[in-house]
């Protein structure tokens, strides 16, 4: 954990990451040859973000400070575009079934962020990449932060290990065309990856039976022959 009021780290290039992925987004991800950054409003976790107006109820500064705070944040939550990491040296069987849902089926890929931030055509946006912050106690002052509140978030997630890749929507001066009534207009930001730069292996979910790893395996051979090679097992047997 940070020290208040400072702002989450910088990992190293060299750190490794993994992202856990369903059998959607792996199809997503070899046939357009694209990651997609996710607007914070529709993450997964409803309260991205949100949990930090929540934590500063029972400050002495809450009434002075909260409509403001609110609309600040609500504007993160609409123009911010996150790819979430996870900081392991290895796999995480509870990763499996946090990110796969109940059928586990997909895969995990293994990259470093040097080659994630060099993989990617950027499309002249600026961006940043943090490790994520876990704590429940937040202050008035940090939300002056964007680079505190983007990248921090509630102790209850702290088994992720998050490493966060972000951009910020180009067409800010337009915002009341890009969020309507509180609902961006673009869900997702699409940028072109060079996916064998990317990937560094290529590993299925333990809990897929023979039949879906074959398929699998097929998908990656018609699509993108050149990872055939960067396909491996897990290390998890149940």
């Amino acid at each position: 954990m940070t020290n208040m009021n400072t702002n989450p780290l910088r990992p190293s290039k060299e750190e490794i990451i993994w992202r856990y992925i369903g059998l959607d987004k792996l199809i997503d991800l070899l046939i357009t040859k694209t990651l997609k950054f996710t607007v914070v409003s529709i993450a997964s976790d409803k309260n991205e973000l949100q949990w930090i107006l929540k934590s500063l109820k029972d400050s002495p500064e809450y009434d002075k400070h909260n409509e403001g705070a609110s609309f600040h944040i609500n504007w993160l939550r609409n123009t911010t575009y996150i790819s979430c990491w996870t900081m392991k040296e290895t796999e995480s069987r509870s990763l499996w079934a946090t990110y796969l849902g109940f059928d586990k089926i997909g895969v995990a890929i293994k990259s470093t962020v040097g080659n994630f931030i060099d993989s990617l055509n950027w499309n002249n946006y600026g961006f940043d990449y943090r490790i994520v912050d876990y704590r429940n106690n937040f202050n008035f002052e940090e939300i002056q932060s964007n680079i505190i509140v983007t990248n921090t978030k509630n102790t209850a997630y702290k088994e992720e290990s998050e490493i966060r890749f972000y951009v910020t929507h180009k067409d800010l001066i337009n915002y009341d065309k890009l969020v309507i009534n509180d609902n961006p207009k673009d869900k997702v930001i699409s940028f072109e990856v060079d996916l064998s730069h990317l990937i560094q292996e290529l590993m299925i979910s333990p809990y897929c039976a023979k039949w879906q790893r074959d398929n699998i395996i097929r998908l990656v051979e018609k699509y993108q022959p050149n990872l055939t090679n960067k396909i491996s097992e897990s290390t998890i047997y149940e």
